[in-house]
């Protein structure tokens, strides 16, 4: 057995590391790949090995597909037990692999598992378990539908990876990529990670599938972690190593931030009005909280706007929020002194000031745009309209007592509702 060991993995120093609970719970829903050695409690010895203790619960009757589990009385009551951080779905080994099962099986399965633990635990993360090929290829067939005649295994690889990763993508999960690891190990060692059917794992290749799912779950390297699997220390090593090379070395290919906020934003400026265009991504459920630099903030808007009072240049924060985790996105923007000074020499009279149930307004007879707003003192519009010519007033009975500005065609005047 010939071990290459590659350094490449230190590059996780630059990876994001997640702050965990004191104690993960996870959920486990699968068949017999994921039985083999009991490869639930692989994956808690591994993270205790780490110092962050994990629960994990398990349904891995034999044979079992996504949609067997979608429509069974023992994974939804386990489902809905609810408060799991983390729900790891493995579907059946050839289904992904037959077009026909694929799209009419797997994905709509996964779809409905997504929907159900959504539902009872809004801020579990789910992770698809991307399973290995057969040892030696084959055609894969399921009643009268088969697969292509798959040469070899990472021919048959090839098919899963394509599967595994369509559909993570499809129920916004990460994808813990245990059959590429696999791959890896396969063409650079002659260690046999299959057991004697060809199909279900060897303890190698058990050990090698908790490693993946350890550091796609936690975000943090397997590598010299205590805990081997009943290995000897040289070959879990090795495997822990290529474990973390397979996962981190193309983190994006795995979606393995797609449950983190990340904020983002964008902005136009008319005048002293700037309208905001949220760009943040991430999973659905995300709160947004918004400081405009002037003293004034917003909560729960996406795209807000704003108009500022006075020139200068204000620092715009956005914080996107969920289920704990946070990101910040900061810009400046400038608002030039002349768009506010313009308003204050194009003046109009209003009155009366105080005001009760309406507001007269005097214009230039010139003046081409009738269109109004009142905005309160931090800038948000709270009633807009069409002023007419001929009659000149904005009824305004329905505006709380307090100090609002009336803008038309770039003149604003202050006026006090009583």
């Amino acid at each position: 057995m010939k071990f290459r060991l590659s350094l490449l993995y230190f590059v996780l120093s630059q990876l994001t590391v997640f702050a965990q609970a004191d104690t993960l719970r996870v959920l486990f829903l699968g068949n017999s790949y994921t039985q083999a050695y009991n490869l639930p409690q692989m994956v808690a010895s591994l993270s205790a090995a780490s110092g962050t203790p994990m629960i994990t619960d398990s349904n891995l009757p034999g044979g079992f597909t996504l949609s067997g589990h979608a429509a069974d009385a023992t994974s939804l009551t386990k489902i809905r037990q609810g408060n799991w951080d983390y729900v790891v779905l493995q579907e059946q080994s050839q289904v992904p692999t037959v077009d026909y099962y694929r799209y009419n099986l797997m994905y709509p399965g996964a779809q409905e598992l997504h929907d159900s633990i959504a539902l009872y635990n809004p801020c579990a993360t789910l992770v698809t378990f991307m399973t290995w090929g057969r040892r030696f290829g084959g055609q894969q067939c399921l009643g009268s539908d088969c697969s292509p005649v798959f040469t070899d295994f990472n021919h048959m690889q090839d098919s899963l990876r394509s599967a595994y990763e369509e559909v993570a993508d499809i129920i916004s999960a990460r994808c813990a990529p245990v059959g590429i690891a696999w791959k890896n190990v396969l063409a650079d060692t002659s260690l046999v990670l299959h057991s004697s059917d060809n199909s279900h794992p060897a303890l190698e290749g058990s050990y090698l599938a908790a490693c993946v799912i350890y550091s796609s779950i936690s975000h943090i390297a397997s590598s010299g972690l205590s805990y081997t699997g009943g290995l000897t220390p040289a070959t879990g090593l090795y495997l822990q190593q290529q474990a973390d090379l397979t996962v981190f070395n193309s983190a994006s290919d795995w979606n393995l931030f797609i449950d983190q906020p990340s904020a983002d934003f964008n902005y136009s400026i008319t005048g002293n009005d700037v309208y905001f265009t949220d760009l943040s991504t991430g999973m659905s459920g995300m709160t947004h909280q918004w400081d405009f630099g002037d003293g004034n903030t917003a909560t729960g808007i996406s795209s807000p706007q704003h108009t500022y009072v006075t020139g200068g240049n204000y620092t715009v924060t956005l914080i996107v929020e969920r289920c704990g985790q946070q990101d910040t996105a900061s810009y400046v923007i400038t608002i030039s002194p002349s768009s506010i000074d313009e308003l204050k020499e194009k003046e109009m009279s209003i009155y009366p000031v105080p005001c009760e149930d309406w507001l007269s307004i005097q214009l230039p007879e010139n003046y081409t745009d009738n269109y109004f707003r009142i905005m309160d003192i931090h800038g948000k519009v709270i009633q807009s309209g069409m002023l007419s010519k001929s009659f000149g007033q904005i009824r305004v009975n329905e505006l709380s007592s307090g100090i609002y500005f009336l803008e038309i065609e770039n003149r604003r005047a202050l006026f006090i509702r009583r």
